[in-house]
Parts: C-alpha cells; sequence; structure tokens
C-alpha cells in the first residue's frame, strides 16, 4: 500500500513537472479533472503561514479551495517553477521535500522557498495536504 501512496502522489505532478506554474489555467475543467483524480472531494490543504503580502487562506477544502489557491498563490509571478526532491513514504502518507522559485511579475526578483508538503492518503486518494518549512516537522507530524 505505501508504494501505491507514493505513486498517486507522483502521479499528480508528473504532468507538471518542467513546467511554469503561472501558464496553468487552474480554473480549466481538464486541470479540476486531474485534481478531482487524485484528491478526496473534502480534501484539506494547510499552507505555510509565509509574509508575501498575499491574500492567501491558511487552510483551504476541496478541489475548488486547492485550486484557489495555486491561483492565488501564483498571481504576483511572472513565472514559477516547483522540482520535487523526492517522496518518501511514511505509512499511509508521502512526505515530498520540494524547492521553488518564482519571479515577482511586478518587481522582477526572484524568490526562492524550500518546503516540504505531507500527503495523508486514504482510500486511493489524497485526504489531506500540510506545508512544513522542513522536512523534518513532516516527518514528525507523519510519526505522531
Amino acid at each position: 500500500m505505501a508504494q501505491e501512496n507514493v505513486d498517486l502522489v507522483r502521479s499528480l505532478f508528473q504532468p507538471f513537472e518542467g513546467i511554469d506554474a503561472t501558464t496553468i489555467d487552474w480554473s480549466a475543467d481538464a486541470i479540476r479533472d486531474l485534481l478531482g483524480a487524485a484528491y478526496t472531494p473534502d480534501v484539506e490543504l494547510t499552507t505555510l503561514n509565509i509574509a508575501m503580502g498575499l491574500d492567501l487562506e491558511d487552510r483551504y477544502v476541496g478541489v475548488d479551495g486547492v485550486a484557489e489557491y495555486l491561483s492565488k498563490w501564483l498571481e504576483p509571478f511572472s513565472e514559477y517553477h516547483v522540482h520535487n526532491l523526492d517522496y518518501i513514504e511514511a505509512g499511509d502518507c508521502v512526505l515530498v521535500p520540494s524547492s521553488q522559485w518564482g519571479i515577482g511579475a511586478g518587481s522582477g526578483a526572484r524568490v526562492e522557498l524550500e518546503l516540504t508538503t505531507l500527503y495523508e492518503v486514504r482510500e486511493g486518494k489524497i485526504a489531506r495536504a500540510h506545508q512544513y518549512e522542513t522536512l523534518a516537522e513532516a516527518r514528525a507530524a507523519a510519526e505522531s
């Protein structure tokens, strides 16, 4: 089951590898279908509290909530890339450390971010995604 969870989470990201995330229409039906195939209808996303002046919530619910978060997060960037460094099995969870960078649309400044997302899988779909600053924090949360 653990490898199936890793494969599920990896399959969510494969279509987006190497793509500038700002070019994706997160409200498009095809994107919603892709997200809906991987996430439970009531998936819960808990985000990092990053002070970038964005109008972001700390929690989003459902596929529409995930899409809303992605749209809001990417709005101030002219370019944004995510490189997942690993997919680590942790019981019913998969830990995904990532390196991310973007270019500010107005400033042209490069912003870099590293975080780890814990994906909790239930009945073959992602039921919860929680962002952590470090892999150690995510690993501790998966073990609790």
